[in-house]
């Protein structure tokens, strides 16, 4: 498993530039992302490194995905995401 999996990215570039995304996965060389609202765990964006700024963060979703005892639900996702755009500015 990937280290950024469960960790937070900033699109850089395409129609989705500057939103906030969890990591939930690696396929293909690209990384899968997902908000829990728009782009769900079911049907994640995929973006390529080039394009995604990682943010480092520590959150309960990373031990989740690591786990992978407790399924990690849409709520969860966006409730990360929630907390972390108080704490930090997307640009």
């Amino acid at each position: 498993m990937r280290k950024e999996i469960g960790g937070f990215a900033i699109a850089t570039a395409g129609h989705d530039k500057e939103k906030l995304y969890i990591i939930v996965g690696y396929e293909e060389g690209k990384y899968l992302l997902a908000d829990g609202k728009t782009r769900t765990l079911d049907k994640p964006r995929r973006k390529q490194k080039k394009h995604l700024k990682f943010v480092p963060a520590q959150t309960d979703l990373r031990m989740l995905f690591s786990e992978g005892t407790k399924p990690v639900r849409n709520e969860d996702v966006k409730r990360a995401i929630k907390l972390q755009t108080a704490k930090v500015p997307t640009k």
